[in-house]
């Protein structure tokens, strides 16, 4: 085996070991580059859905049950953040929504109860479990 059946053999068995040898710089190497040129996607812009079904159940409590003593200011307040959670998770559930278009009122309270019932059904708890109550 002489010429340049000989060379290639031995480039071939050359890159093989080298290979085997480095393997890791090369994979790192790769690595490098390959999030330097696709950067990692970015942070969505919502909560973790559940994040929003612990600040629901923390807030649906304030709601249902506000302390003696609290302001009205306070209580519409929280109504209002509560109501805003809810279109939140309605949104990352793909529920529809029709709470934010409507004011206070006997349809506003309806519908909050409707899109609490089709939360439910899409599998987000919003009543307090066991393990959460203090």
């Amino acid at each position: 085996m002489t010429g340049p059946v000989a060379l290639v053999l031995t480039l071939v068995l050359g890159a093989a070991a080298a290979l085997a040898v480095f393997q890791a710089e090369i994979g790192r190497a790769f690595r490098r580059v390959r999030t330097h040129l696709s950067p990692p996607p970015p942070e969505p812009s919502t909560p973790a859905i559940e994040e929003l079904a612990a600040a629901l159940r923390r807030v649906r409590r304030q709601v249902l049950a506000p302390a003696p003593g609290t302001p009205m200011a306070r209580r519409r307040g929280t109504a209002a953040a509560y109501d805003d959670l809810l279109g939140q998770a309605a949104r990352a559930l793909g529920v529809p929504d029709l709470l934010t278009d409507l004011r206070e009122g006997t349809d506003r309270e309806a519908e909050r109860l409707r899109l609490e019932h089709l939360l439910r059904e899409a599998g987000l708890v919003l009543d307090q479990p066991w393990s959460d109550r203090r």
